[in-house]
């Protein structure tokens, strides 16, 4: 009691003798990185950021300052409120992960202690550290040949002028995987196309034996119907651009005539 006491006073001097009569300010807590306190209109109170939140000194502008931990700095200011865990999330708010490092795919939105499932793109890693998607080795959390069935080889040949090695998916057609400083990152063809290793390109998939029938018929038509507008528009863009420069180049010359 008399140290909630001592507290509870040294609060009310420090709150005191900084709140301005006017306008919202923060003023973070000594130890506690999701502590702080507010004065709002002369009057100081401590606050608590929502489980999973942590405090951002930087506001200064009044808006909600408790932000998700990859934004914010705690410096020296440590410790934080004892986690109320859910089913699936590791405290009330966040962004969480699997808990598998070989299920690294997505990551839960936990919005008041309820798990949101979110999906990353094909390929990518959801990392804890930035709660975004990264290449698998970027991720803390993930290791990247378990999560993508594929772990690169020793570099004997193959190397792109990157100095990266490609190479072929046993178990898709349309998907090839480039290793970098030894990490395996998985990519896919355009669809209608497949990857061919010797080339290491992506091409018609009649080209590339054994995936001769990954399209039905019906979908390989519709794919090349689609690239061949798609090198229509491209050519024709092309001319107009060549159009535009000549009469450029023409009004040049007039004028210095």
């Amino acid at each position: 009691m008399k140290t909630l006491l001592l507290l509870a006073a040294h609060l009310a001097l420090v709150l005191g003798q900084s709140c301005p009569p006017e306008g919202v300010q923060y003023f973070p807590d000594n130890e506690q990185c999701d502590k702080y306190y507010e004065c709002k209109n002369g009057i100081g109170s401590e606050q608590l950021c929502p489980d999973g939140l942590l405090f951002n000194d930087k506001i200064t502008d009044g808006r909600y300052p408790c932000f998700y931990p990859p934004e914010v700095d705690c410096g020296s200011r440590s410790r934080t409120q004892p986690p109320q865990p859910t089913e699936l999330c590791l405290h009330q708010w966040g962004y969480f992960g699997s808990g598998d490092s070989s299920q690294c795919g997505f990551f839960f939105n936990c919005v008041n202690g309820v798990a949101y499932r979110q999906n990353c793109p094909n390929g990518l890693a959801f990392s804890s550290a930035t709660y975004r998607c990264e290449w698998p080795e970027e991720s803390p959390d993930c290791d990247a040949a378990a999560f993508l069935g594929f772990s690169c080889p020793p570099v004997t040949g193959n190397v792109l002028l990157s100095g990266y090695t490609q190479h072929r998916s046993q178990r898709d057609c349309r998907e090839y995987f480039i290793c970098v400083n030894g990490n395996p990152r998985v990519h896919y063809c355009q669809l209608g196309l497949v990857y061919e290793e010797a080339t290491r390109q992506c091409v018609d998939p009649d080209l590339v034996q054994g995936c001769q029938g990954y399209y039905s018929p019906e979908e390989l038509a519709l794919y090349r119907e689609q690239r061949e507008r798609e090198r229509i528009a491209a050519e024709r863009r092309q001319e107009e651009l060549q159009a535009l420069r000549e009469k450029l180049a023409e009004r040049r010359r007039q004028s210095q005539n």
